[in-house]
């Protein structure tokens, strides 16, 4: 027993040395292949048995992860959000209004799709959009790194660390709960974030020209979408998934439980889109399948550590985390934002769920979950390394020939990260 408490902290060490060297140095093997091999290191090991290895996997968060990448992929190839975001940024009517708009519109958005599909597609529409400004894309890729933060937090689907949180603490009505504590803080931070970085970037949006209204050069009237039978398709079928969501919410909170949740529900409407979609053999090659992998041998690698011993040694080391001591909601929130700079947020939570349920917090301990849920999310505004998203910004952008630093992130990113935890707990504890 002792031998594999001391083998499963030596893989949890090595493997996320590697995740964190190669998220720094920008070096080393995709982050999916690292933890891969982690979890297969635990299996030849010993720690984990085969058996235990395959029901370890939470099918329910992969079903749903395949689900929002087809809704993406669809929204993508359709050319959906790329109009949304054109539109919403050919509103502004200042330099400085831009930024409100990609952490109002592209914010928004990341709550109804995974922050990280917000990321990938925003980076190259940001960066154009700097270039025809005439200014620097740094404040305009920051301000997406914020906003799809931000933005995602207050709902259960907005990024995996949510939907982890919303499956395996057994809340009902995730989804109500989630925006009854976390929608009008969220709005609240995207205001007031977007106060404190146009002070900050103020010098970069003088640069852009007086005339920057001609300069932007979108004219919404006349774009086209590349495939506008498949973006109503994927509109339809994804605010259908959404509404069904809400109303099995709604029936919880009066009693009526369903054997269906936000993973079965969110399946059916991918593959009603899938079933009357002619491109669906392309949606599915588009498809980002190493997210899937990654969170496979993430709860492989987790469920190691478990077995091993080591979430319990840890959790004797954590002060006044339990369900009937009042600061628990501020520890978690201030564990959750700070754990993840190590091991970014997706992991941390993964090894955090487990810490918890250990410590007596029940399905009923709603608000500590949302803290959970908050402190993980939010602590992706703090450094590059605290969110996945981040780090597909950070590749996207350095492809196109931009990188951002870890000093200048961490500047804006601590007043920024600090205003968004004074406004986030009050809601938690009040409500």
């Amino acid at each position: 027993m002792q031998s594999n408490f001391a083998i499963a902290l030596i893989i949890f060490l090595l493997t996320y040395s590697a995740i964190i060297y190669s998220n720094v140095k920008n070096k080393g093997y995709p982050i999916w292949l690292i933890m891969g091999i982690g979890a297969l290191a635990m299996v030849l090991s010993g720690v984990l048995r085969v058996d235990e290895a395959y029901s370890s996997i939470n099918l329910r968060v992969i079903v749903f992860l395949f689900s929002m990448l087809v809704f993406a992929s669809a929204l993508e190839i359709s050319g959906a959000i790329e109009m949304f975001a054109t539109y919403m940024l050919s509103r502004a009517r200042t330099p400085n209004m831009i930024l409100l708009m990609i952490l109002l519109g592209i914010g928004l958005l990341s709550s109804i799709l995974m922050n990280d599909t917000l990321a990938l597609i925003g980076t190259p529409l940001v960066i154009e959009l700097s270039k025809k400004m005439k200014i620097s894309p740094k404040p305009l890729l920051i301000t997406l790194a914020f906003s799809v933060t931000i933005g995602s937090v207050m709902t259960p689907i907005g990024n995996p660390q949510n939907l982890l949180i919303a499956i395996e603490s057994g809340i009902k009505a995730p989804f109500i709960f989630f925006l009854y504590f976390l929608a009008v803080p969220t709005i609240l931070n995207i205001f007031l974030t977007y106060f404190l970085i146009s002070k900050y970037f103020s010098n970069y949006m003088k640069e852009a020209k007086t005339n920057f209204r001609q300069v932007i050069e979108f004219d919404v009237k006349t774009m086209k979408l590349k495939d506008e039978k498949l973006a109503k398709l994927s509109i339809a079928t994804l605010v259908f998934t959404i509404l069904f969501i809400l109303v099995v919410n709604t029936l919880e909170l009066l009693g009526i439980s369903f054997e269906f949740q936000i993973s079965e529900i969110s399946l059916i409407g991918a593959l009603i889109l899938l079933a009357l979609s002619n491109k669906r053999r392309e949606l599915i090659l588009r498809l980002d399948w190493s997210v899937l992998l990654l969170f496979a041998s993430l709860f492989v690698l987790i469920q190691g550590v478990w077995n091993g011993g080591v979430i319990a040694f840890f959790a004797s080391y954590l002060p006044d985390l339990n369900p009937n001591n009042s600061l628990s909601i501020l520890n978690i929130l201030l564990q959750s934002t700070l754990l993840s700079q190590f091991m970014s947020n997706v992991p941390m939570v993964t090894l955090y769920l487990p810490l918890m349920k250990h410590l007596g917090f029940e399905p009923s301990n709603v608000n500590a979950w949302i803290a959970l849920a908050a402190g993980s999310t939010i602590a992706g505004n703090l450094t590059l390394i605290g969110a996945a998203s981040n780090l597909i910004i950070c590749e996207a952008a350095e492809t196109r020939g931009f990188r951002l630093g870890f000093t200048e992130f961490l500047k804006i990113g601590l007043p920024v990260t600090i205003m968004n935890l004074l406004i986030l707990y009050p809601f938690l504890v009040l409500l």
